[in-house]
């Protein structure tokens, strides 16, 4: 059976707005659907932020952060979802500049988490933390979403390890926290960047160059607004590489 018709626009519901601006990969289209479903009378407070966040990805997309920054702040006059509210307004703050009011709002979206998610939470305040220039806080909030962290210990432990280079501060355990990551399921993705970098202070440039390679690969060509959030580990891996290549 092929795929059902859409509403005609004057029935839709906030819910159809949604679920258009979901599917849509237009940001223009998707913030025209999520403001006609926030437009719909007696929106409950799920959809209503849900609509503001499909807004708010539409104005990343655009590069109109501080419009996206708007509907962030709206997200969280909901009251529903706010750590998920809290963490797209430090992922914007985060772009604009603001590193403080970044981390604060961060911090509130580790406060108010589900314990499940309060390791992600705290583990992204760490790098807001440690790309402010604040070691020594980043490390501080490293330890703690590894002591609630069910999984990617392994992570963790390396993030702390390249903080650390870095930062030019000791170090221990190098060599046994790089080859966890290496064999652990948390390799791909992030764990490129990581290891990249390390490798990158400990002057193994072949290593370097591999990690970072596939990193920047595999990141270069996904979803707009995943770019935007990464444009800090882009940009330092992007300056690694070219350090290396004209050493």
């Amino acid at each position: 059976m092929g795929r059902p018709s859409e509403a005609p626009e004057g029935t839709k519901t906030a819910e159809d707005w949604l679920l258009q601006a979901v599917r849509s990969k237009d940001p223009d289209k998707r913030l025209v659907a999520a403001k006609a479903g926030l437009a719909r009378p007696g929106v409950g407070g799920d959809t209503r932020v849900l609509l503001e966040r499909q807004a708010y990805m539409a104005r990343l997309e655009q590069h109109r952060f501080r419009q996206a920054l708007e509907h962030a702040k709206r997200m969280i006059a909901v009251g529903v979802l706010r750590d998920i509210a809290h963490h797209d307004a430090a992922r914007v703050l985060a772009l604009l500049g603001e590193f403080d009011a970044a981390i604060a709002s961060q911090r509130l979206a580790a406060r108010v988490s589900h314990p499940e998610r309060r390791s992600f939470h705290r583990w992204s305040l760490a790098t807001l933390q440690h790309f402010a220039g604040k070691p020594s806080d980043a490390l501080a909030t490293i330890a703690r979403a590894m002591r609630s962290s069910t999984r990617d210990r392994a992570l963790l432990k390396a993030h702390a390890l390249y903080i650390r280079l870095d930062a030019e501060l000791p170090t221990r355990a190098e060599a046994a926290t790089v080859e966890a990551l290496r064999a652990s399921a948390s390799r791909e993705g992030y764990g490129r960047f990581l290891l990249g970098m390390i490798a990158y202070h400990q002057g193994e440039t072949d290593e370097a160059r591999r990690e970072l390679g596939a990193f920047l690969a595999r990141n270069d060509v996904t979803e707009p607004a995943r770019t935007l959030t990464l444009r800090e580990e882009l940009r330092r891996a992007r300056v690694a590489l070219a350090r290396i290549t004209s050493s």
